[in-house]
């Protein structure tokens, strides 16, 4: 009678164990898909804001008193520009691009002459 009771036990333990590990593993996929997800929307956010600085460089490089303030469509996503800052000699422009939760702010410092690259930054906010 108790080798019965013992079968049944042993099974149960086995059953809750590999119910266990089914699970772990099934959550951990579905987890790397998320970060994996994540990881591609933030690699487009940052695109998007990069080409919509290049945008408002190409703009500054025919009008140099452009001031920015417009919303520029890439494909199927947004960016933003925001006002163009004077700093000493260098221009500064900035730009946003939000894509599914993922942000990216960049900020862009030319040298206003001729427009070379002084400093590129991501920065938490404006």
């Amino acid at each position: 009678m108790k080798r019965g009771y013992i079968a049944i036990t042993t099974s149960i333990i086995l059953s809750i164990l590999i119910l266990a590990v089914a699970v772990s593993l099934g959550s951990s996929n579905l987890f790397i898909r998320f970060d994996t997800l994540d990881f591609y929307n933030k690699q487009s956010s940052f695109s998007a804001a990069r080409s919509c600085l290049d945008y408002g460089l190409l703009k500054l490089a025919d009008n140099p008193s452009y001031l920015g303030n417009e919303t520029i469509s890439i494909s199927s996503y947004q960016c933003s520009i925001l006002t163009v800052e004077t700093s000493g000699p260098n221009k500064i422009l900035k730009a946003r691009s939000q894509i599914s939760g993922a942000t990216t702010n960049l900020k862009l410092t030319v040298n206003a002459q001729n427009l070379s690259t002084v400093a590129l930054e991501e920065v938490v906010s404006f």
